[in-house]
């Protein structure tokens, strides 16, 4: 080898010098660069020891949110077991707090609905009347106290039976079948049942809700008024009987003077062919049918005063013009009110009796005259066969006139 010159070497040294202080350099540089990854990653692992706890603490409470959420499924929920959650103010937090005022918000409408439900039971079982729910298959869904306890049954007895399976009740379960099968939203009919052997009258009311999938029926007993309607229509035809065939007239007049209603017999009276007939052509009773002027005037001011006028004899016109003598008995209709409607009563013709009521009274006084004749002739009888009167007229017989006459 040849031997290096004295500046090679030099060269060669000092540029090991260098290469020394470079590594020497690079030795620190890498120091501190181990030093600050040291620091470095012992603040990611304390910053990582940190986020697991916090992600700990976070699942936690996200857990006790999941539970929160279970527990209002079991209906167990308080809204305490939230108050750590609910305070954070981040999105959990948030949700928490939402969450919490969501169930408080249920719990209420729950209570309201719960209260709202209990009312309802109450007014639907104190209500006089049979209610029931029905499906659209004919099958109770429910019904009231007063229906379960009208049929001796109870209430969850009629749960999932057909409408038709309680016997005497034919003719709501037809009723039912029929609405159901309609599209009709509501309908009312009133039908026949039998309970406990006895036979009684409901108004039944239907109506459809849920989209016609279930129906309320309501049904009201009606039985007294059923009866007291077959009474009055009995009474009504035994009216009508009466006032078609009874021999009397019967009207029923207007306050402003025209006929209402006349029966036959009041027709026939006054000489017209038909009650129509004498409704139609009477307008104005006063001048009609009232002989003496004002006769209906004095009429009205009695029915006013009194209420009713008894046994008044008026002479009246007949169809034809004659006159004939009837004899009335009329009353005021008034409503509830007092307010005067109008007035009925009953016409009887009593011209015979009047003409012989005339007759008697002239044959009495004609008995009068012929009894005071015969009186003054036994009064003058009596006077001429007197003592007295014979002593007179003897007196009367011997007197000289003549000189009685010149004294």
């Amino acid at each position: 080898m040849n031997e290096l010159s004295r500046e090679e070497l030099l060269a060669q040294i000092a540029d090991l010098n260098r290469q020394i202080t470079e590594v020497t350099e690079e030795k620190a540089d890498l120091e501190i660069m181990m030093e600050t990854v040291t620091e470095h990653a012992t603040y990611l692992e304390n910053q990582i020891h940190q986020k697991n706890k916090q992600m700990q603490s976070y699942i936690q409470q996200v857990e006790k949110l999941t539970d929160a959420a279970a527990a209002v499924e079991k209906n167990s929920f308080e809204a305490g077991n939230l108050k750590q959650v609910a305070a954070r103010d981040d999105e959990l937090g948030h949700l928490a707090r939402v969450f919490t005022q969501m169930v408080q918000t249920i719990k209420t409408r729950e209570q309201e609905l719960a209260t709202a439900k209990e009312q309802l039971e109450a007014v639907l079982n104190a209500v006089p009347g049979a209610i029931s729910w029905i499906d659209s298959d004919g099958l109770y869904i429910g019904v009231n106290s007063y229906l379960a306890e009208s049929c001796n049954l109870s209430q969850d007895a009629f749960i999932g039976k057909e409408v038709g399976f309680l016997k005497g009740r034919s003719d709501f379960a037809n009723f039912m079948r029929q609405f159901l099968a309609s599209t009709q939203e509501y309908a009312s009919q009133i039908v026949e049942t039998s309970v406990n052997d006895t036979v009684k009258y409901y108004l039944m009311a239907a109506q459809k809700y849920q989209q016609g999938n279930a129906t309320v029926s309501v049904g009201i007993d009606v039985t007294e008024r059923k009866r007291a309607e077959e009474a009055l229509r009995i009474a009504e035809e035994n009216y009508r009987s009466i006032f078609e065939n009874a021999l009397e007239g019967i009207f029923q007049s207007s306050l402003d003077g025209h006929y209402i209603s006349v029966n036959p017999a009041m027709a026939r009276i006054y000489g017209y062919e038909s009650p129509a007939e004498m409704m139609a052509e009477v307008k104005e009773i006063s001048t009609q049918i009232y002989v003496v002027p004002n006769g209906r005037e004095e009429f009205q001011k009695l029915m006013e005063e009194y209420g009713e006028v008894k046994d008044s004899v008026s002479q009246v016109y007949r169809k034809d013009g004659s006159k004939i003598w009837v004899k009335e008995n009329t009353r005021a209709v008034r409503d509830r009110y007092g307010k005067l409607l109008y007035y009925e009563g009953i016409v009887e013709d009593v011209t015979q009796r009047k003409q012989e009521e005339e007759a008697l009274k002239r044959q009495l006084q004609e008995l009068r005259i012929e009894i005071d004749q015969q009186k003054r002739a036994r009064e003058v009888a009596e006077i001429t066969q007197a003592d007295y009167f014979q002593d007179l007229q003897a007196e009367v017989g011997n007197l000289d006139l003549d000189q009685f006459w010149e004294n």
